[in-house]
């Protein structure tokens, strides 16, 4: 498969520890800047497609921001599936105890996929990305 590079933004957009997403050629992404290098993944997640670019970047380690599963941004790698809501010591109602027990249940059988990487490379201050 050829290389094709479409600029996407300007370096001077997105911070060091920041995220911005784009949209290229129909591609959702998110570019990710970790320390200075530049990473672009797809911007849904592998779990139930939250989008990424709402979560926390940590060096290369992007949570998402709906479950907590985590991905590290050089590969596309699945760290981690979600982590259930802690409602503390509190009992939640009967009817709301049900509830979660169910969406706990139905939680077990959605797996976390790992996402989509892109090749970036720098020229003249843009991030380019590889879209193919």
């Amino acid at each position: 498969m050829s290389e094709r590079f479409i600029k996407a933004i300007s370096t001077d957009e997105i911070a060091p520890g920041g995220m911005k997403a784009v949209e290229l050629d129909g591609n959702e992404i998110v570019i990710c800047n970790s320390g200075g290098k530049y990473y672009a993944i797809q911007r849904r997640c592998g779990h139930m497609n939250a989008p990424l670019d709402m979560g926390t970047l940590d060096g290369i380690y992007l949570t998402c921001p709906m479950h907590c599963a985590q991905f590290d941004i050089t590969n596309g790698e699945a760290l981690s599936g979600p982590v259930p809501s802690d409602i503390g010591h509190e009992i939640p109602p009967p009817f709301l105890g049900k509830y979660l027990q169910n969406i706990g249940m139905l939680m077990k059988h959605v797996r976390t996929e790992s996402i989509r990487t892109y090749t970036t490379k720098l020229e003249a201050g843009w991030i380019q990305i590889n879209i193919k």
